[in-house]
Order: C-alpha cells, then sequence, then structure tokens
C-alpha cells in the first residue's frame, strides 16, 4: 500500500492516522495546559485555550520555568507527533527506518511515532541485550 496516491494525495490509511496524530496533539496541549494552569493559577488559562503548534515556545519555556519535570517528556512527545506529522506530508510516515516495509496501523496507533516495524524493534533490542552482557 502506497502512502500518497498517483497525484500526491494522501492516501486513507495516512489520513486516518494524521487525525489520529493531530487528535493526540491536541489532548497532549490541553493536558499540558491543565497541568500548568493548575500550578499557576486560573487566571492565565484563557491566553492558551489553543496552543496547537511548536512554534508557540512560550509555553514550553513557561513550562520549564515552573519547574514541572514532565514538561520535558511531554516537549518531546509533542516534537515527535510534529515529526510524524511533517513525515505524513512527505509520503514517508508509517515506514520503517531499517527495512523499509510498512509499520503495522495498529503499532502506529499505540506508539504513533514508532520508527521500525515490530520485527526490526525486537531485532534491535535483542542486538542491544546481547551486547549489555558482551560487555
Amino acid at each position: 500500500m502506497a502512502n500518497k496516491n498517483n497525484n500526491g494525495h494522501l492516501s486513507a490509511r495516512l489520513k486516518r492516522l494524521k487525525k489520529a496524530l493531530l487528535e493526540r496533539k491536541k489532548k497532549m496541549w490541553n493536558d499540558l495546559r491543565d497541568d500548568i494552569f493548575r500550578k499557576l493559577g486560573r487566571e492565565y488559562n484563557s491566553q492558551f485555550d489553543n496552543p496547537y503548534d511548536l512554534e508557540e515556545l512560550s509555553i514550553i519555556d513557561l513550562i520549564e520555568d515552573t519547574g514541572l519535570a514532565i514538561a520535558d517528556m511531554r516537549r518531546e512527545q509533542l516534537e515527535k507527533l510534529d515529526e510524524a506529522l511533517r513525515k505524513i506530508d512527505d509520503g514517508t510516515y508509517g515506514i520503517c527506518n531499517n527495512c523499509g516495509s510498512e509499520i503495522d496501523e495498529e503499532r502506529l496507533k499505540a506508539v504513533a511515532f514508532a520508527e521500525y516495524c515490530v520485527d526490526c524493534k525486537k531485532s534491535q533490542e535483542k542486538e542491544a541485550e546481547e551486547k549489555k552482557f558482551t560487555l
């Protein structure tokens, strides 16, 4: 199954996945906003009702300044989601970085920014485990 059709339009699979990624990103932003304003107070909440893209780095700066430890982890996840969305637009999303095969849609739903199919990821983990024992 190709990621783009002959006209360069996204396949139905990628459209479904893109919609799911955008929904996940919106939920992450909303959760992050709620965490911030629980800490800072509700008076600032209305200013950030729709922070949907990472270009709004001021919210990330605010999070880091307030000392929320989870901010870095969420920031990384948001960056990975943005990278996944870029790959969708490029037509390369859902393609294993190792073997070039399509990553199963269920895997992508579970791990939206998966870069490897299940078999290649298992091989990687097995190799990493073997290296630990040889050191």
